[in-house]
């Protein structure tokens, strides 16, 4: 009888210790080379899982050939699982940074934007029109003068007027007057 064929038959006998050390060495050299070096602290757990696993189906194997077969599929499908869940896992961090920013962010807006119609409510009515019209609907000077029956110049006094008591209001507010900043370039 050859030594790997006694090997196997006290495997599957139940002894572990002769298997372990005939074959361990270059399981995990295989499983190294797969994981590349990044990955190479989790070599020793997919040789370990591959053989747990032949461990439980031992008398199912009549060679050594289709043993070591065996554990090479169980440690690449282990490697493969590992890559899978590394990937996962890092679009999960990269999804959920993207969710937290944006939620930042949109709390922020939300925030600021409840400031400013805060402050818009306080302004006369004349004002609260031409904003609602400017910039609300996005209307034009001229049309809003059309409508209102106004000249475009006067129009373009409450526009100003509007953006000056907006910045007063919200001086203490950082994100908001660069929010007016734009009103007014528009």
């Amino acid at each position: 009888m050859r030594v790997s064929e006694s090997i196997l038959k006290e495997f599957q006998e139940g002894h572990i210790a002769s298997f372990y050390m005939e074959y361990y060495p270059s399981l995990l050299r295989y499983a190294t080379r797969l994981l590349g070096e990044n990955r190479v602290f989790l070599a020793e757990d997919c040789v370990q899982e591959a053989i747990y696993k032949l461990y439980h189906s031992r008398k199912d194997f009549d060679s050594i050939l289709q043993v070591k077969s065996y554990l090479l599929t169980c440690i690449h499908n282990e490697i493969i699982t590992i890559y899978r869940k590394d990937d996962r896992h890092n679009r999960y961090l990269e999804t959920k940074e993207l969710v937290e920013e944006d939620f930042i962010n949109q709390y922020i807006l939300q925030e600021t934007l409840d400031k400013l119609f805060q402050a818009i409510d306080r302004l006369p009515d004349e004002l609260r029109q031409i904003f609602d019209l400017s910039f609300e609907q996005g209307m034009k000077n001229k049309e809003i003068a059309a409508l209102l029956s106004l000249s475009p110049e006067t129009i373009k006094k409450r526009k100003a007027r509007l953006i000056r008591s907006l910045r007063e209001e919200l001086k203490d507010e950082k994100s908001l007057l660069n929010l007016l900043y734009l009103l007014s370039v528009i």
